[in-house]
């Protein structure tokens, strides 16, 4: 179900038009009226209306707007549910940056109802920007994430309750018995795979290459970890804000003049630029600035990967 707050800030113009007309028709007859509880409701009318007109005919289309975040394909920047308050006047004085978190209009190809997607600008025009996947390799054998999961996580990526809560988590509605709930009654997901050149994380786990070259059955091997990354113009970015470490390879594409390229930071289940490639960037709406909602989760949403 759609909140009430993202109803409300998705109200249109037509609507907002009819609701003051008709506030102001009201309005106009209690002013007429004799009684005096009458003229005070006229007067509480006129402060509506005013209000209506600053937020929907000058604050939203104009300067800020709220968004509800319908996913996870932020994480752990953005969780799903959050509200946010998105900055449109920023992008009249200059143009989306690198590490931006930009809501936009979504190109056909992306969504044929053109809906609105929030994702991390990783280039602008003329950047060239690739995606390597991470890989380890144990006395010369690669292993890639499935395999590399296969060994931590052996029973086919169902962890233990321990592992689980090292993971993340996601909300459920409470009819499932056989899900194993984590803290604050949130069913737990497999923890997430990420490399370090000095060893691979499964959630909150440090497995060191020692540990790994025994998993896979060649204790005292040499090991070497490369994590996935994302390259633009030849450098890699450091990006502590992304979930987990791709587990893509992109060959390079160059951004066209006056287009962005945009990532999800949970970049494994994202669909961004890399599936649809960089769109026009007329069509962004603003910056994400500020999550509001629910107080918990207060926050600024901070720029990244330069």
């Amino acid at each position: 179900m759609t909140p009430i707050t993202d109803r409300i800030a998705g109200v249109s113009l037509t609507t907002v038009v009819l609701i003051l007309a008709l506030l102001t028709a009201a309005r106009a007859w209690l002013v007429q009226s004799r009684a005096p509880v009458l003229r005070s409701c006229a007067d509480f009318l006129e402060s509506v209306v005013l209000a209506i007109t600053l937020v929907f005919l000058l604050l939203r289309p104009f300067v800020v707007q709220s968004f509800f975040i319908p996913s996870g394909s932020m994480l752990p920047t953005l969780r799903e549910g959050d509200h946010i308050l998105v900055n449109k006047w920023v992008y009249r004085m200059a143009p989306p940056g690198r590490g931006d978190v930009v809501v936009f209009r979504a190109p056909r190809q992306a969504s044929a109802d053109e809906k609105d997607f929030i994702k991390r600008v990783i280039g602008v025009g003329g950047d060239v920007i690739q995606v390597a996947e991470g890989f380890v390799t144990v006395d010369g054998q690669t292993y890639t994430r499935d395999r590399i999961e296969s060994f931590l996580l052996p029973d086919g990526r169902t962890p233990s309750v321990d592992e689980q809560l090292g993971g993340s988590a996601r909300p459920v509605d409470g009819t499932d018995d056989d899900v194993l709930l984590g803290p604050d009654g949130f069913a737990a997901e497999p923890p997430r795979l990420r490399l370090t050149t000095d060893a691979v994380w499964i959630g909150e786990r440090r497995v060191n290459p020692e540990e790994f070259a025994a998993k896979v059955g060649k204790p005292g091997a040499k090991v070497v970890i490369q994590p996935g990354r994302v390259l633009r113009n030849g450098e890699v970015l450091i990006e502590p804000y992304a979930a987990e470490d791709p587990a893509y390879h992109m060959d390079p594409q160059t951004v066209p003049a006056g287009q962005l390229f945009v990532m999800g930071d949970n970049r494994n289940d994202s669909l961004d630029s890399r599936v649809w490639g960089p769109f026009p960037a007329r069509r962004v709406v603003g910056r994400a600035d500020l999550v509001f909602w629910p107080p918990s989760h207060l926050k600024r949403v901070r720029s990244g990967g330069h």
